[in-house]
């Protein structure tokens, strides 16, 4: 079983995140499974160059996309899962995948950056998209990000799988424990992100003499105005990159996560480990967030762009107790009866099977 990626399992980001949870899930079911990815950072770094045999480690950095051919040929996967739709990468995987009359799965984890649907899924017939990505079946992590395949490809029946997470490894100190005085917000610092709104919060706050910190973890190219636009305020505090394990801590011990997100978000990971961790979410009415966040009962929701809404909220979820603990019981329970890894592995798992025993002659969907 071979899981493809434009990004190694071991950097940051959602869809990384979801190759490396699935991959390990599958092992520990007793599958072998293998994950090649476009880039150099595997997580047991084995390099293929083309210039020698190769030896399949569990996870393959590919330096030049071409030599993708090379490295099915050699492993002969029954089943190919490909992860994330719209990269040249992931374009030449399914390519290789009707030459070679391999069963192929695509997972898509993304909607346009902005814009409407319909205008993006007239594009589709200017790129080459549309004509070579044929799976034999096709997933969406999120109800809008299965409309938008549907709408792009002609597709139908896009199956709904979710992003999944360890409720172990991600689990809280304790149910009701005492939280920091602080909210939290993890992920790139990009524009469609929002972090923006999120400091023009902060400075409400911070005008209203609150003491509740704006902790701000990620890296990106907005790094510098955020920091900017932050001036002056001795209530918002910026960490850089973060690696897993202190996310987990901090998620631990946050009042809230807020994802003040203005476009493009199909679902939002960071959002089901805040679940998990039994951490209420502050989240804009964006993409595929209202499917995850339940407004009033694990989470808050409020329009993008709403500075004013996000200041409210996090002043709800900071100051009164009594439902707060009742948005943290409620994340933690949809996490462990939604989210579970061990719940979207079995779907994955059952995907595969049909998969193997789905007539090749109906490869297209649509």
């Amino acid at each position: 079983m071979l899981l493809v990626s434009p990004w190694c399992p071991n950097k940051p980001g959602g869809v990384a995140s979801q190759v490396k949870i699935l991959y390990s899930w599958l092992q520990t079911k007793g599958y072998d499974a293998r994950v090649v990815c476009g880039e150099p950072g595997a997580l047991n770094p084995r390099t293929f160059n083309g210039r020698a045999r190769l030896v399949f480690d569990h996870v393959v950095a590919i330096r030049n996309p071409v030599l993708l051919r090379e490295a099915l040929k050699e492993l002969r996967p029954d089943i190919v899962h490909v992860h994330h739709v719209f990269t040249p990468f992931s374009a030449l995987a399914f390519a290789l995948c009707r030459k070679y009359n391999i069963p192929c799965i695509a997972t898509n984890h993304s909607l346009p950056p902005m814009g409407d649907f319909n205008l993006w899924a007239a594009a589709s017939y200017l790129t080459p998209h549309r004509w070579i990505i044929r799976p034999t079946r096709a997933t969406a992590v999120s109800k809008t990000a299965a409309h938008f395949l549907e709408k792009f490809f002609g597709w139908r029946n896009v199956s709904v799988i979710p992003n999944g997470v360890d409720t172990q490894r991600y689990a809280p100190r304790s149910m009701g424990d005492f939280r920091g005085d602080y909210v939290i917000y993890i992920g790139r610092l990009v524009w469609r992100k929002g972090v923006q709104n999120l400091i023009r919060a902060a400075r409400l706050l911070h005008r209203e003499e609150h003491t509740t910190r704006i902790v701000i973890a990620g890296e990106g190219y907005m790094m510098e105005y955020l920091k900017s636009l932050a001036s002056g305020l001795r209530n918002v505090v910026f960490l850089g990159r973060v690696d897993e394990g202190l996310k987990i801590e901090l998620l631990r011990g946050a009042r809230a996560l807020v994802l003040p997100s203005i476009s493009g978000e199909s679902f939002g990971v960071v959002l089901i480990e805040a679940f998990a961790t039994a951490t209420p979410v502050i989240a804009t009415r964006v993409g595929g967030i209202p499917e995850i966040v339940d407004h009033g009962l694990n989470g808050v929701l409020v329009e993008p762009g709403d500075h004013a809404g996000l200041a409210d909220s996090i002043l709800k979820l900071t100051q009164e107790d009594g439902l707060w603990r009742f948005m943290s019981w409620n994340a933690r329970r949809k996490a462990l009866e939604k989210y579970s890894i061990d719940i979207v592995g079995a779907m994955y798992e059952k995907m595969y099977i049909e998969a193997l025993n789905y007539p090749r002659e109906n490869i297209r969907m649509g």
